[in-house]
């Protein structure tokens, strides 16, 4: 990140410097009234016009970085269409929670200013965290630039030459005619412009930085003063990290984990949102537990929000409690299991919601008590033994209640964070059918072999193909070649990437329950979850995934292959991967003996949740 000589120090700032310091702005536009100040100027900046302007693409699409109250901003139009907009990521993802954004109202004319052209508009909505208190806001962005700043964007100059001056001006435009209307996330402005004006010198160049206003009345708050000096700060330093290696167009960085590839992002956050209200503080007041309340609730919140939208998306239902006419149970709909289900929060949350399931824990909880009589029928503690096992032991009783995984045809199985049961959950949902395997949502957590023992698998072997264009294979745990903080930096953002990932112990179990999953047959799909949790990659399987943007009926499908063949696929697997640990035989005595354990709370055990 960049350097901190351009940091301000702002607990000098008051209101009245502002006043004192502010002059009419030096950019010559058909709107009259726009301000700026000798403060709101930082010089002997070493930027390139290219990183500034994706910097400013960036936070047109990604507004909450510089705001915590922000959710996201939803695209509404991009006049050159390279952002995504929310009606193209339901097209293209399908979903649609009813929050239409299609009835926006058009951008906002755009201001001439002299010595610019305007190269590009999008038009915004501001969505925030807390829609019980703010609304959101409709807004339009313009760029602008000085001919010859964008080569192949903007023209050359009127002699036809390039010219030692660049000028690059992106314009922040509310949909709003009052001050009072303005959300509290907003500075209280009717419109907001960074300037950035380059002078190329031999082998260097120069920059300058600032902000101009256009204020409501002449009255400056003191809030608004010192927003404009952390938005200055931060778009220089957003500007500096900004290398066109770094930010991929100003829509998101490049090489990033996959997220929102199956639900799109607005929808998922605006169900998020509406359970949040319903169920947050109600959750938190009653939690009987020592662990702090906040995480795990909202944790399964987004999860609960996430399944609500992926199963709109493969079954084409509405949750009854979106559909005020009825409150009956989802139609079409055909339950859930949440298999390792620890406090409950997540089967709590879609019972009430009104989708139809039950789940199950090697031990019960605290939590299970503050639930409604309902939901508690509908939680059980039963301790799972896999098919495979329970065939080669003499006996499974082992003082509590057991069960194979006999699940009803169509059961959606919900593997939330389920330790032992993660690299399981594949064969356990095409075993519960083999003639129609059951769809599967897995959240990998904490690694396992098929033993339930702790293991670390490898990371996934490169292809012949990808090392023939010169892949390398992941090394393990790899060091900073020089062991400065720059080069400890360098690999901690490597292991935000897909390449990077992989080589950790969750990239790997992840990696490794995907591969379970294809090789008996699943349509397999990572994406990365917007949960507070740094394990939060979620593995879907189904056996037509694909089919669900493109048909509301149910994905499970006639069967690839002979349910004796899928069996005996299954059990092959198991074989070969019990091989480590002695045998099937051995492994199964082991898992016995752990699922002992985990329910009589003893050791690790009283921690974990499969």
């Amino acid at each position: 990140m960049p350097n901190r000589k351009n940091s301000r120090d702002l607990t000098k700032l008051s209101g009245k410097h502002l006043v004192e310091t502010m002059e009419p702005s030096s950019l010559k536009m058909d709107s009259e009234g726009w301000l700026t100040s000798r403060d709101l100027h930082e010089h002997g900046l070493d930027l390139s016009p290219l990183a500034v302007y994706d910097a400013s693409i960036y936070l047109m699409a990604n507004p909450n970085v510089t705001s915590s109250h922000l959710f996201r901003a939803d695209i509404l139009h991009d006049s050159q269409g390279l952002l995504e907009t929310v009606q193209g990521s339901e097209n293209t993802l399908g979903g649609s929670n009813g929050n239409d954004t299609r009835d926006q109202t058009p951008a906002r004319p755009a201001t001439r200013v002299e010595g610019f052209e305007l190269i590009r508009t999008m038009v915004r909505r501001l969505i925030p965290r807390n829609q019980n208190l703010d609304k959101a806001l409709e807004q339009t962005c313009h760029l602008y630039a000085s001919p010859g700043t964008l080569p192949g964007i903007t023209d050359v100059n009127e002699a036809g030459q390039q010219s030692d001056t660049y000028r690059l001006l992106s314009m922040y435009i509310p949909h709003v005619s009052v001050q009072e209307e303005m959300p509290f996330y907003h500075p209280l402005v009717r419109g907001l412009a960074y300037l950035y004006d380059f002078t190329l010198r031999p082998g260097t160049g120069s920059g300058t930085t600032s902000i101009h206003f256009l204020p409501f009345t002449t009255n400056i708050p003191n809030r608004l003063e010192r927003t404009l000096h952390i938005l200055l700060n931060f778009n220089i330093r957003l500007s500096q990290y900004s290398k066109r290696d770094n930010l991929e167009k100003g829509t998101r960085e490049a090489h990033r984990l996959s997220k929102d590839n199956v639900v799109p992002r607005h929808v998922a956050q605006d169900t998020y949102a509406r359970l949040k209200i319903l169920y947050a503080k109600d959750l938190c007041d009653r939690w009987v537990e020592k662990t702090e309340p906040t995480k795990h609730v909202f944790e399964d919140l987004g999860i609960a929000a996430f399944l609500i939208e992926l199963w709109r998306i493969m079954y084409g239902i509405t949750p009854p409690k979106e559909n005020t006419t009825t409150q009956e149970k989802a139609p079409g709909f055909p339950g859930f299991v949440d298999v390792a289900c620890g406090n409950g929060v997540l089967l709590y949350v879609l019972l009430m919601e009104g989708y139809p399931g039950c789940g199950f824990d090697a031990r019960g909880r605290k939590t299970w008590s503050i639930f409604p009589t309902s939901v508690q029928e509908r939680l059980s503690e039963n301790i799972y033994i896999p098919r495979p096992f329970a065939h080669v032991l003499e006996s499974v009783d082992i003082g509590v209640k057991t069960h194979t995984g006999d699940f009803p045809r169509g059961t959606f199985i919900v593997s939330n964070h389920a330790d032992e049961l993660t690299v399981w959950t594949p064969l356990m949902a095409a075993l519960a059918c083999p003639e129609a395997p059951l769809p599967f949502l897995s959240i990998p957590c904490c690694s396992h072999s098929l033993s339930g023992s702790r293991y670390r698998f490898p990371p996934p072997k490169k292809s012949k193909g990808q090392l023939a264009q010169g892949v390398r294979p992941v090394e393990q745990n790899p060091q900073p070649a020089s062991g400065d903080l720059r080069a400890l930096r360098a690999a901690k953002e490597k292991e935000k990437t897909e390449d990077g990932v992989v080589n950790s112990m969750y990239g790997s179990l992840t990696a490794k329950t995907m591969s379970i999953a294809e090789e008996i047959g699943y349509e397999v799909e990572k994406t990365q979850l917007r949960i507070p949790s740094t394990r939060n990659f979620g593995v879907i399987g189904t056996q037509e995934f694909g089919q669900w943007r493109k048909s509301t009926d149910s994905p499970i499908g006639e069967p690839g292959e002979k349910s004796a063949e899928l069996v005996q696929r299954i059990n092959n697997i198991v074989e070969r991967e019990c091989a480590m640990e002695g045998g099937v035989q051995a492994s199964a005595r082991m898992w016995i003996e752990r699922a002992q354990g985990l329910h009589k709370g003893q050791g690790m055990g009283n921690q974990a949740h499969g």
